[in-house]
């Protein structure tokens, strides 16, 4: 297969009985507690920053650290080549690109923000080792892209609360790109590839009727309808409209195929984009309840 490497051995099978669901819901609950530390650890970049002056020093830290996380993907890049196991150049070359492209979106004004790229890498790891108990395949890699960057969301929505952040569409797309590069490296260094089990719920590709990709099209849609509304209306009242269309997809997908949502038996990746895009308006209505100023 062009791009990939001829192994001269599998990788060694994963044994051991499959993941619990409360143990798997710890996983994702620490996939969003590292996003909250995100958020908080600003503060400490900041100061970093401030210590080391506003010179190319500074400026450069946030590639540093994002250049470090890529030397140490590359360190286990080269591990694997040495000892034969799989890999992709084809995914790891576009996870590169994908690096190095996250790093050029931020405001050259603030390039502290560049942080976000190694975050989000580092992020997008955890989060396919989490849904790497219920996936395989082309749904690994797909999910991983797909839930890291509703967690980018959710670190904007909660910058959007937090007295000394701001809520920012392009910090969103540094996010998801970063995850986006995390998720094809990932694949391209096969990590937390899992062999199926008899009887297990892992699945290894998508089989998806149009009628459900349609729902989650329009789950999507609702979900860029609510970033860009939350950008337009920061620092007022929020309109209901801006989180109805989101409402009502997911109260559609709920009615139309709850067995997706309340069981990770059916389709993991979908129950948790399903629940992570739901939570989004959960910021907004705490900002116009409780008279937080959400900028």
């Amino acid at each position: 297969m062009p791009g990939q490497s001829h192994p001269l051995h599998q990788d060694p099978p994963t044994v051991g009985k499959e993941l619990p669901g409360v143990l798997l819901f710890l996983l994702h609950a620490g996939c969003f507690l590292l996003v909250v530390l995100y958020v908080n650890l600003f503060q400490v970049w900041a100061w970093l920053v401030a210590r080391l002056g506003q010179g190319v020093v500074a400026s450069f830290l946030p590639v540093a650290v994002t250049l470090a996380v890529l030397l140490v993907i590359g360190c286990f890049f080269a591990h694997r080549v040495n000892r034969g196991y799989s890999i992709n150049l084809i995914f790891i070359g576009l996870g590169m690109v994908g690096a190095f492209l996250a790093l050029a979106v931020p405001d050259s004004s603030v390039p502290i923000k560049r942080i976000h790229v190694a975050e989000y890498i580092i992020l997008s790891f955890l989060v396919r080792y989490t849904l790497s108990h219920r996936l395989r395949g082309a749904d690994l890699t797909l999910f991983t892209a797909l839930v890291t960057i509703l967690l980018g969301i959710h670190d904007e929505m909660l910058q959007g609360l937090h007295s000394l952040r701001y809520y920012g569409w392009r910090d969103i797309l540094v996010n998801g790109l970063a995850g986006l590069s995390g998720a094809l490296l990932g694949q391209g260094l096969y990590c937390f590839v899992r062999p199926p089990r008899s009887g297990s719920a892992v699945r290894t590709g998508p089989g998806f009727s149009p009628g459900l990709v349609l729902l989650y099209l329009l789950l999507a849609g609702a979900t860029a309808w609510l970033v860009v509304a939350l950008f337009r209306q920061r620092g007022g009242t929020f309109s209901v409209l801006s989180f109805l269309p989101l409402a009502a997809s997911s109260l559609l997908i709920v009615r139309r195929h709850p067995e997706y949502i309340f069981t990770s038996g059916r389709h993991h990746g979908l129950q948790a984009v399903w629940w992570l895009a739901s939570a989004l308006p959960v910021y907004p209505l705490l900002a116009n309840w409780t008279g937080w100023e959400f900028l």
